[in-house]
């Protein structure tokens, strides 16, 4: 499938692998004033991984501060680092938002309470996982957040969907856009797009 970088129309987020514009069903239709690009990893390998990663959009998206723009399809992923558990399911999102990145970022942890994950284990199996990739072009590092992301260049599972809806992207700190990050990356873990 064919993504479009540009487009930023509101389409309906679908759960079953294509890539979408739209808005979640569960959304509100406040738009946050935002003109900054937040691009945001959903993952899950356990029980209905693609129920999670809907549910986990579905609650992104009906913040009131948050407006969503679009969504990968979904890739069916071999686990990184712990590799003696089920394979993931992944997703990536882009979304405007009026929160500052840390505010953000505590939403995100928020969701992944709410739905159940904990955190026992480095690299474990887990029931969602709410990455945040990039906030624009802004540059952080504290003991809570690093922007970008610092791993993402090392993720094929990560680069593919989100190059497949912002190839174009440039990422700060890196020089180089998603699609070129995808093309150097080292990691050839299995990365296989769901048919819809």
């Amino acid at each position: 499938m064919t993504s479009n970088p540009d487009g930023c129309s509101q389409r309906r987020a679908t759960p079953t692998g294509a890539a979408s514009n739209q808005q979640p069903a569960s959304s509100n239709q406040h738009r946050a004033s935002s003109i900054e690009r937040i691009f945001v990893a959903l993952g899950s390998n356990l029980g209905d991984r693609a129920g999670w990663l809907q549910k986990a959009l579905q609650k992104l998206s009906a913040l009131p501060a948050i407006e969503f723009v679009r969504a990968s399809s979904i890739y069916e992923t071999d686990p990184v680092g712990k590799i003696d558990q089920p394979a993931f399911l992944n997703q990536v999102v882009e979304v405007r938002t009026t929160l500052a990145p840390e505010e953000f970022l505590d939403r995100l942890l928020r969701i992944e309470a709410e739905l159940g994950r904990e955190r026992r284990e480095r690299w474990g199996p887990r029931i969602i996982d709410l990455d945040l990739l990039a906030y624009g072009n802004r540059q952080a590092q504290t003991n809570r957040l690093v922007l970008p992301h610092a791993e993402l260049h090392r993720r094929r599972f990560v680069l593919a969907p989100w190059a497949e809806i912002a190839p174009e992207f440039e990422v700060a700190g890196f020089k180089a856009t998603v699609n070129e990050l995808l093309q150097r990356c080292d990691d050839h873990g299995r990365v296989q797009k769901l048919k819809t």
